[in-house]
């Protein structure tokens, strides 16, 4: 939704773009020797933006007979610019997509290594002060993180690191302060429990909690706000997989088929963008007292991608789209999207059922109810 969210921003606004340059090849030409009609260049200018929407609207058959050749030329050349650009924007804007979905595992495997690189710090400043006791380098929970050979080579392969300062200021600023920290310090000799509960405490209620920790992965990451969920249930699950001491973690992943899943996401993009303007009529039929433009673009975004579900995915239960778009209207729109999604899916699954548009098979796929 995010990536078609901005693939339709981008194109409204290489489109505004396009149009003012169509609209600047009547401004006066200031080198020019030659006096110039400015008040007809103006209406030149006004004419152009115009005539530029409505050939959006109506194409080029929709031009009177009146319009200047002049007019027509410029419009026609930097529509073309903004049509080519389309194409490039898609697949940009797919890449990105797919770059951010993978990124997400990259936060997960760099999250898990955190409570290591803290773990590291805490034993460096134990061993420089002389300290014997430390309860933190033999937690099990660390110690297995630290053993895992295939938690080592992620790690490697996608070349994770800390910056050191970086631990050293959280663990003095955010961690050290914390009284279950102290607590666990103190322990003439800590059990798995104890281990488990530190670590789960670290992360549920300093890394994941501290506003100042959090502003520093958005500063990294526009959409850690949406990812910091799924980073925090799989980051708590890996921990709470280490049961006893001598356990393997279970490494997380995005999905149990992460490939099916991505192709998937990837044709959903693309079905979602190629039928724009189909999908588009559809809503705008069945909107009534709503001219189209009036619709919320995530509001038409969500219904465009649940729509391109129904009709192109026959293993997907019309009813399991709608909960899910619905879902997304809640989360991402506005407060009175959710009443709006949810009757207008209703209505236009109905319709294409009835259309033969909509062909599911196995039972319970076409129920939306």
């Amino acid at each position: 939704m995010q990536a078609i969210f901005a693939y339709l921003t981008a194109k409204e606004a290489d489109y505004n773009i396009c149009k003012q340059k169509a609209q600047d090849q009547f401004l006066p030409d200031l080198n020019s020797m030659e006096v110039q009609d400015k008040k007809m260049l103006s209406q030149d200018r006004e004419t152009t933006g115009k005539v530029f929407d409505q050939v959006n609207q109506g194409g080029f058959d929709s031009i009177g007979e009146d319009i200047k050749p002049d007019i027509i030329k410029e419009v026609k050349h930097f529509r073309r610019d903004w049509q080519n650009r389309l194409p490039e924007n898609k697949i940009h804007f797919k890449k990105r997509m797919i770059a951010d979905l993978s990124a997400i595992y990259d936060d997960y495997i760099k999250l898990l290594s955190l409570i290591i690189e803290i773990e590291e710090l805490i034993d460096a400043q134990k061993r420089k002060k002389g300290i014997e006791h430390n309860n933190f380098k033999k937690n099990i929970i660390i110690t297995a993180l630290k053993k895992y050979e295939p938690f080592q080579n992620e790690k490697s392969r996608k070349n994770i690191s800390w910056d050191s300062d970086l631990i050293r200021a959280w663990h003095k600023e955010y961690i050290k302060s914390q009284e279950f920290y102290e607590e666990y310090d103190n322990l003439s000799q800590a059990k798995y429990e104890d281990d488990l509960e530190l670590c789960l405490d670290i992360y549920k209620n300093v890394i994941f909690k501290h506003d100042n920790i959090n502003d520093y992965f958005e500063s990294l990451d526009i959409g850690w706000t949406e990812d910091k969920p799924i980073l925090k249930s799989m980051v708590l699950k890996t921990i709470k997989s280490i049961e006893k001491e001598g356990d393997e973690p279970l490494l997380m992943e995005l999905s149990k088929n992460w490939e099916e899943d991505l192709d998937f996401l990837k044709e959903l993009y693309d079905l979602t963008i190629d039928n724009e303007e189909e999908l588009s009529v559809l809503i705008k039929e069945k909107s009534q007292n709503w001219e189209i433009d009036r619709v919320a673009l995530t509001d038409r975004i969500i219904l465009e991608m649940a729509i391109a579900e129904m009709t192109h995915f026959p293993s997907i239960p019309v009813k399991v789209t709608i909960n899910e778009y619905i879902e997304l209207s809640k989360q991402y729109s506005t407060p009175k999207s959710k009443q709006f999604v949810n009757g207008l899916l209703d209505v236009l699954s109905v319709d294409l059922q009835e259309q033969g548009r909509i062909k599911k098979s196995g039972r319970g796929l076409l129920d939306n109810k």
